[in-house]
């Protein structure tokens, strides 16, 4: 295993656990009425106070674009896709 891979293998590893710590928080947001739109907006805040924490503005701005891109497709019609 190259070190490329080992490092791709260790960020698979960790969106996984972020992802199931982020969905179950998320659960509890709807299980306690919380608007979707109240939810974006926090998710939002907290990524843009990622990079104050140190990310790369350029790495979130590439995320935040990417994130608009794959929800534009996703709200069109299912022939467009």
């Amino acid at each position: 295993m190259t070190a490329d891979e080992a490092i791709a293998q260790v960020h698979a590893a960790d969106v996984a656990a972020a992802r199931q710590l982020l969905g179950g928080a998320l659960s509890v947001a709807r299980e306690n009425w919380i608007p979707a739109n109240a939810i974006a907006d926090a998710l939002v805040q907290e990524l843009v106070e990622s990079t104050a924490r140190g990310a790369e503005p350029a790495r979130m701005s590439a995320y935040l674009r990417a994130l608009a891109s794959l929800i534009d497709r996703s709200a069109l019609p299912a022939a467009a896709n």
